[in-house]
């Protein structure tokens, strides 16, 4: 029952009612206008005049295509995105002549604009039909002052007695009593009424989405686009975490080596300070590059991002920070395709970045083997491990954001990936990344 009566304390209801009562005017407004204009443009058109007044309209009625789409926001509750712009600043009058031509928009708001007259019609019949039977209904007991067909009124002040003639005669031909069950049905009309109102005028809503909106195509245009910002940011996200994460990483670990041999090995110290100062450049150098890209500033070089091509001196770097690497690559690396080639260079740095922050200087071996149909690489340490009954994810190796960024890249490519722990001691992470 609540349902039932939800329509008539809502008031969008009521702005959808004004909408289809006003849609006959408007409707025959743009009738007549559309007629007329095309008409008189067309009859013209053997002179210039003509082609100028058949311009004009069509301006004018893309113009109205927005007007429509504001009452349908204000009236309907329907909110409807305008269609992209096909103009192109700068550009010559006829090339922008030329392009709203070619837009879908200027003949899609045409059919709106054509389709109001007919639907304006169909929803001003509809909605004073309803509103006419409920008010007919509740008003029904001033029948019982009726005699014979007209209102008697005393006025005490005078003996004069005023007749009004009434056209609800037809309910003298029904019991008296009844006449007071027609309100109650009137009730019942009015929240009917208002479910078919509504309705109508959702459905007018729905009818000028496509055609007052962004089309079909244009919407997955601004969907893929999206996607693309967002997979964009994603993996800039990514970038800073493993270029950054790797540098900081290494300075720390140098940092600390440094200061713990700083009296006793005063070259070691020495070189240790250098690497750091060689990693703050590459940091400051990488997030440089990352801003640009957030910044979409082109006005200067950017380092390209590293490749597998880059291992020799990813693998030095670790050993001056005290991991010692082995390096093993099998098969044509530098032909691997650029974005295979990236992707597999991060996944590297992640492992062995991690394998640095948890298990230490462990012996840690590198594997690229270059297949005909997909790239595998393989990060073994022989750190401590993971304790007996404790998790991969609760170690801290299987569940950070590095290695659910591995993820994410290997996902990408469609290939897979495993991480955890070897059956004797130390950490393992496998990916298998497709060539197509």
């Amino acid at each position: 029952m609540k349902r039932l009566f939800a329509p008539l304390a809502q008031g969008v209801t009521y702005t959808r009612a004004l909408y289809l009562l006003l849609g006959l005017p408007i409707g025959i407004f743009y009738f007549v206008f559309l007629v007329t204009s095309l008409s008189l443009g067309v009859g013209l058109a053997i002179i210039w005049i003509g082609v100028v007044i058949l311009f004009v309209a069509v301006l004018t009625w893309r113009g109205l295509g927005a007007v429509e789409r504001g009452l349908a926001d204000a009236l309907l509750g329907e909110k409807i995105d305008p269609p992209p712009s096909t103009l192109v600043p700068g550009t010559s009058y006829a090339k922008k002549a030329r392009a709203i031509l070619a837009d879908s928009y200027t003949w899609r708001s045409l059919a709106w604009l054509l389709l109001r007259f007919p639907l304006g019609i169909a929803g001003f019949v509809v909605t004073v039909v309803l509103i006419s039977m409920t008010l007919g209904l509740l008003a029904a007991p001033v029948s019982l002052l009726v005699d014979n067909g007209s209102l008697v009124i005393d006025n005490p002040a005078s003996d004069v007695r005023v007749f009004v003639e009434s056209d609800l005669g037809w309910v003298e031909d029904i019991p008296d009593w009844t006449v007071w069950l027609l309100p109650i049905a009137g009730v019942f009309a009015a929240a009917i009424s208002a479910h078919i109102i509504s309705g109508f005028g959702r459905l007018h809503g729905l009818m000028a989405r496509p055609l007052l909106g962004p089309s079909e195509r244009e919407q997955r245009a601004v969907l893929k686009q999206r996607t693309d910002v967002l997979e964009e940011r994603t993996m800039l996200a990514h970038e800073l975490h493993d270029s950054l994460g790797h540098t900081l990483t290494m300075m720390v670990v140098q940092s600390g080596a440094a200061g713990h041999v700083f009296d006793n090995d005063p070259d070691f110290a020495r070189e240790a300070l250098g690497n750091i100062e060689t990693s703050g450049r590459q940091a400051l150098d990488e997030l440089d590059r990352i801003l640009g890209l957030l910044r979409e500033d082109d006005g200067g070089e950017r380092a390209p991002q590293p490749d597998l091509t880059r291992l020799p001196a990813l693998v030095e770097q670790m050993n001056a920070a005290g991991l010692v690497v082995r390096l093993m690559a099998e098969g044509a690396v530098e032909r691997i395709p650029r974005d295979v080639s990236r992707f597999g260079y991060r996944i590297v740095q992640e492992a062995l970045t991690n394998v640095l922050k948890h298990a230490g200087a462990v012996p840690t071996e590198v594997r690229i083997h270059r297949t005909a149909g997909a790239l595998e690489i393989e990060v073994s340490d022989d750190g401590p491990g993971i304790p007996v009954g404790v998790s991969a994810e609760a170690s801290g190796l299987g569940g950070g954001r590095g290695l659910v960024g591995v993820r994410e890249r290997v996902a990408l490519l469609g290939g897979s990936v495993e991480a955890g722990p070897r059956p004797d001691g130390g950490f393992r992470v496998w990916a298998r990344l497709p060539i197509h």
